[in-house]
């Protein structure tokens, strides 16, 4: 399924798709300017390499090092369990997936791509779906839980 075509009718905003609720990238507001991450990385089942995109107004901190505003974690370099510091100055988190194809460039929002986010007992469940176009959303899935 190319989810794209969907996404450029609605302007980008989520859509529904056999009864799910399905987003390019999630909106999240932060109680706090200062809020500590737990990001765990469940499975994944694609050819691609696939990676989470976290961005906010302000900066990233992991075991004491600051980062950038923006940040990549791939599944294959990352730890599959770890911790993040946001400091961020509009209290807002942005989350994406992305991949990566053989050629090396990093893809997103495009073709098939696209998140089903469930969330139970305060943890966010994200299955993702790349840019091939299917509709399985199991290409990544990862959990964030936010405090």
């Amino acid at each position: 399924m190319e989810f794209e075509k969907l996404f450029i009718e609605s302007k980008g905003q989520p859509i529904t798709y056999q009864g799910k609720e399905l987003k390019m990238v999630d909106r999240i507001n932060l109680q706090s300017s200062k809020v500590d991450l737990k990001v765990s990385f469940l499975s994944t089942d694609s050819k691609w390499k696939q990676g989470i995109v976290f961005q906010t107004k302000g900066e990233f901190e992991v075991n004491g090092q600051k980062l950038s505003t923006k940040i990549i974690l791939w599944e294959d370099t990352a730890p599959k369990e770890l911790q993040l510091l946001v400091k961020s100055k509009d209290k807002v988190l942005v989350t994406y997936n992305v991949w990566q194809t053989e050629d090396g460039t990093t893809h997103y929002w495009h073709n098939g791509g696209a998140m089903y986010i469930e969330e139970k007992n305060g943890v966010r469940t994200y299955n993702c779906n790349d840019g091939y176009a299917d509709d399985d959303l199991n290409d990544l899935i990862f959990t964030l839980q936010y405090q």
